[in-house]
């Protein structure tokens, strides 16, 4: 297990992730366990891998009973695939890094239609990838020319839909009475009645479109005065690893330019909250860096006025609540001085939601992820095209914000029906038949 570990540790992955790889290799420990002595032999590996494939798509269990003693139930073919996937993708990682034999390598030549889907995904990803230009057949040739040994059953339903977003008429509600801090409901100081830092971080998630984790990489003087409005803020989220860093030596008073790693190191001795564990831990994605020179992105702010809102709660935040004397430089801190994860922030906000009557589900969008939804539907409402909502929400793929502003069924629907009415009425006639009247 020490290798998986050191697997996530390379990866940066958050905590939801490596729960889903974690469930995919327990599935395998666990079949391997149940079923060693079927495959003994080292040769029949690839076997072994097929039989936990169709078992983990298909379910153990056959007319009430179960001698692999495993009882597993069937999953949809896309879980399937998930799970199969990244027991897949972990085995070759160990294979690479630490002298495993894979338990489904690339070992056979791909089929015509095989090679047809390669190209097609990489064509795709390629023409929608802002570095797209950076990207050469040459270098995946080999590649698109061979399969694994066994073909993952399963697969996904072509189901298309866009994700729950936070709704919007509860967002004032869950700023400001869902963020009251219990027992200081009516103190006059605002640092005290609310909190702060957590409605600071919903801001920058709503209408700033931030992933959750994004935020707790901000160091205090990443947030700056706009230069075109006084009363707005800048925030600039840099790379939590190789995002750039203009150090002031205490003696000399010079500036010297590095990265964030080396001054978290040299200064404080610490490592980036990505190498955190526990409830210090926050993932970083590959998000697009608009920035190049600090490795570091703009935060878009929409409406703006919302920029406004946070500057004024910044400096009543800095003033009244961060710690100066913080051993670090990390903007959201928790009651102890410590820089905040991921976690806290979940649980908080959940307690927020409810304190307003809603339910926290994925489904809902009441998660704090569904404010990265509710931006990017702002955006699209309010027609930015999709290359301006790409750059908005920092993705380096024009596919990864589709899902954001996918239309509902019931959107195509009125559309339709409006289109209708501006049709010709001559254009299409049905002569019904007598028994379905006129």
């Amino acid at each position: 297990m020490w290798p998986v570990f050191s697997y996530f540790q390379a990866r940066n992955l958050d905590y939801a992730t490596e729960a889903t790889y974690a469930t995919a290799i327990g599935l395998l420990v666990d079949f391997v366990g149940a079923r060693a002595a079927d495959y003994v032999d080292v040769t029949r590996r690839t076997a072994m891998f097929n039989a936990f494939a169709h078992a983990v798509l298909d379910g153990t269990v056959r007319d009430g009973d179960d001698p692999t003693g495993l009882w597993w139930h069937p999953r949809t073919g896309a879980r399937a695939k998930k799970l199969i996937a990244l027991a897949c993708e972990v085995s070759d990682w160990l294979a690479t890094h630490h002298g495993a034999d894979p338990i489904n390598p690339f070992m056979r030549r791909a089929s015509p239609s095989e090679q047809i889907a390669f190209w097609r995904r990489w064509n795709t990803e390629k023409a929608t990838s802002l570095l797209g230009h950076t990207k050469a057949t040459s270098q995946v040739a080999d590649r698109a020319r061979k399969a694994r040994v066994v073909a993952q059953p399963g697969g996904s339903l072509p189901t298309r839909e866009r994700p729950p977003y936070f709704p919007e008429g509860h967002i004032e509600a869950l700023l400001f009475e869902g963020f009251l801090v219990p027992g200081d409901q009516k103190d006059k100081r605002p640092w005290v009645r609310w909190n702060l830092r957590d409605i600071l971080i919903t801001l920058l998630l709503h209408f700033g479109g931030l992933r959750m984790s994004e935020p707790m990489h901000l160091w205090v003087d990443d947030i700056f005065v706009d230069p075109s409005d006084q009363e707005c803020a800048r925030v600039l989220v840099h790379h939590p690893r190789d995002g750039i860093y203009d150090a002031v030596d205490r003696l000399t008073g010079k500036r010297s330019r590095t990265t964030r790693a080396a001054y978290l190191r040299s200064m404080y001795n610490r490592v980036p909250l990505t190498e955190m564990s526990g409830h210090r831990h926050a993932g970083w994605k590959n998000s697009l860096l608009n920035n190049r020179d600090r490795n570091a992105f703009e935060v878009f702010w929409f409406p703006r006025s919302m920029g406004v809102l946070f500057l004024k709660l910044f400096r009543l935040y800095i003033t009244h609540v961060r710690s100066v004397t913080a051993k670090h430089p990390y903007l959201f801190v928790t009651q102890d001085g410590q820089p905040m994860g991921t976690l806290t922030f979940t649980k908080n906000h959940g307690r927020a939601v409810r304190r307003i009557g809603l339910d926290v589900a994925k489904h809902l969008g009441t998660t704090p992820h569904g404010h990265r939804h509710a931006y990017g539907q702002r955006l699209k409402d309010a027609g930015l095209n999709e290359k301006d909502i790409q750059l908005a929400m920092h993705h380096v793929s024009s596919l990864s914000q589709a899902v954001y502003t996918e239309p509902e069924a019931d959107e195509v629907a009125a559309r339709m029906r409006s289109a209708e009415h501006v049709m010709n009425s001559t254009t299409l006639t049905l002569t019904l038949p007598p028994l379905l009247g006129n």
